[in-house]
């Protein structure tokens, strides 16, 4: 079950998204699907444009069982002409507040959208750490609470949020974190159990997308002389297990 598969923007021509919203036929993204990006720049009249997208590159350690890893690299558009670049938060220790965001399209074939949805958080429940293996095993790698809302295809389903912000005092703002996946003490997401969801920080992933689309990425730190220097070859420490006894997890 797909609960979010929103794009974490790093230019004009490439992105962030979970490897687990793509469709795969064995091992290998299944390329035989048309998969589309709607991107609107900004708010009110701004127009939106759509994308086809043409390369879908999957993080190498990515595991379906254990949702680690859960990234994957799209590319679209002129790939030799990048007209901008967004930049992805890389120092935690700035990040003053946090914006989970949901943001989707009400009518697809007219491009109309819903209203954005945020939710502002720095909190981490403790329970976070008991419920996913995979947060366990590396908890400097995800965001989690237990913040939801609406499913806009059935109102009476809470789902995550789809990429998160951080506010960098005075007055930036980052792109720092994507869903993954959702812990759910229960057998459904439209349960009133308890949900934990949780959110692949991006800064770990820098070098590697750097990689794959063959040009740099900007990682911003308002404070100039912090370094941040990510290994391309990056992969979360493995997890002992994919599933924790008593919960079901979604993506």
């Amino acid at each position: 079950m797909e609960t979010s598969c929103e794009c974490a923007l790093i230019d004009s021509g490439s992105g962030f998204v979970a490897a687990s919203c793509l469709q795969f036929s064995g091992t290998k993204v299944d390329m035989t699907q048309t998969y589309e990006l709607a991107i609107k720049m900004g708010s009110g009249s701004s127009p939106t444009i759509t994308q086809t997208i043409s390369a879908i590159t999957v993080h190498p350690n990515y595991d379906s069982s254990t949702l680690l890893n859960n990234l994957a690299v799209v590319q679209f558009g002129d790939q030799s002409d990048i007209g901008w670049q967004n930049y992805i938060g890389i120092d935690p220790s700035e990040w003053s507040d946090l914006y989970f965001i949901r943001r989707s399209l009400e009518n697809v074939p007219s491009l109309t959208w819903n209203n954005v949805i945020a939710y502002s958080s720095t909190d981490t429940p403790d329970k976070c750490l008991n419920s996913s293996a995979a947060y366990a095993a590396n908890p400097d790698d995800f965001l989690c609470n237990y913040a939801a809302t609406l499913s806009i295809m059935n109102q009476d389903c809470k789902v995550p949020y789809g990429t998160v912000f951080a506010a960098i005092q005075p007055s930036d703002i980052a792109t720092v974190a994507l869903h993954s996946h959702s812990a759910v003490y229960g057998d459904s997401m439209c349960s009133q159990e308890t949900k934990l969801h949780y959110y692949t920080l991006l800064r770990n992933y820098l070098a590697w997308a750097a990689t794959v689309i063959n040009r740099s990425i900007g990682g911003f730190a308002l404070n100039s002389s912090y370094s941040f220097t990510p290994d391309s070859s990056y992969a979360m420490k493995s997890a002992s297990s994919g599933t924790v006894s008593g919960v079901d997890v979604f993506y």
